[in-house]
């Protein structure tokens, strides 16, 4: 079964169908967000919605960290619900735990799940696989 890829709008009483799109650069990364062939741009300015404070010595981890929770905020589970076939990626935070490190004390851990989801039949188990 091919899924409906159009969705109704109401517009004051009158009605129209639109495609679903996959999500932008901009839903994703912010409304700076551009790319060419060879290059993707992001702006830090669009990151200090999540907290980055952007300066030109902005750690690689730090920028791991704001772009995780910049994507999160648009590639939700709820997102993908509404639109199965065409968003592919979610990333969801899954709350926080405490390790402890031995001499380096304990260390609060924040906890995020990317899924990534393609079409595809599940398969049978094949004994000749293993």
């Amino acid at each position: 079964m091919v899924p409906n890829l159009r969705k109704s709008v109401n517009l004051g009483g009158s009605s129209f169908f639109r495609t679903m799109a996959e999500p932008t650069l901009q839903e994703v990364f912010g409304s700076n967000a551009t790319q060419t062939a060879t290059t993707i741009t992001i702006n830090k300015s669009d990151l200090a919605i999540v907290g980055l404070t952007a300066s030109a010595t902005n750690t690689a981890e730090s920028l791991i960290t704001a772009l995780t929770l910049m994507a999160s905020r648009s590639l939700t589970e709820t997102n993908r619900a509404s639109d199965t076939a065409n968003r592919n990626v979610t990333l969801s935070y899954n709350g926080q735990d405490l390790i402890d490190q031995g001499t380096a004390g304990y260390f609060r851990r924040d906890i995020y799940s990317l899924l990534l989801y393609k079409t595809t039949a599940l398969q049978t188990v094949n004994p000749n696989d293993y």
